[in-house]
């Protein structure tokens, strides 16, 4: 994706962090299968077995809730295209839900190479860089200033 193609439709945006939520689930399972099969407990543990480390445990509860947060997100977001007659509350939908999927998939590759030592290339994403999500939806929220135009949320 690059700034000719960078979604600027609400459904191209939608389907976008679908495709990024859907990568975080995917590696998210690939790093779950290898702790499952392959993995093998810090020495200095005592356990048997690597997904019986509380630490781990809790670094999958931890990715799961990210995960779904932003399937929540996403969601919300399609409502908000159905239902919502406001273009900034639309676009700030987006945004957020592009935040949460983008995040979801940052911690699911950080939790990859920590937990099994690899790292799964994933898609360049500085054409669409969410430190200006974050500072159009403040904006919005703090000051009520409306995105300019959906291209520059999403």
């Amino acid at each position: 994706m690059n700034a000719l193609t960078r979604p600027d439709t609400p459904q191209a945006a939608l389907e976008h962090n679908a495709q990024v939520l859907q990568r975080a689930r995917v590696l998210l399972q690939q790093t779950l299968d290898f702790i499952r099969e392959q993995a093998r407990p810090w020495s200095g543990s005592g356990l048997a077995r690597a997904s019986d480390d509380p630490y781990v445990i809790s670094r999958f509860g931890d990715l799961n809730i990210r995960i779904d947060l932003a399937a929540a997100l996403q969601e919300r977001a399609q409502r908000q295209i159905e239902q919502e007659p406001d273009p900034a509350e639309v676009a700030v939908a987006l945004a957020e839900a592009a935040i949460a999927a983008g995040q979801a998939l940052l911690a699911a590759s950080d939790a990859e190479f920590e937990l099994t030592g690899q790292r799964s290339p994933q898609p360049q994403t500085l054409d669409d860089p969410l430190r200006w999500k974050y500072q159009l939806i403040g904006n919005y929220r703090l000051n009520g200033v409306p995105p300019q135009g959906f291209r520059s949320v999403v």
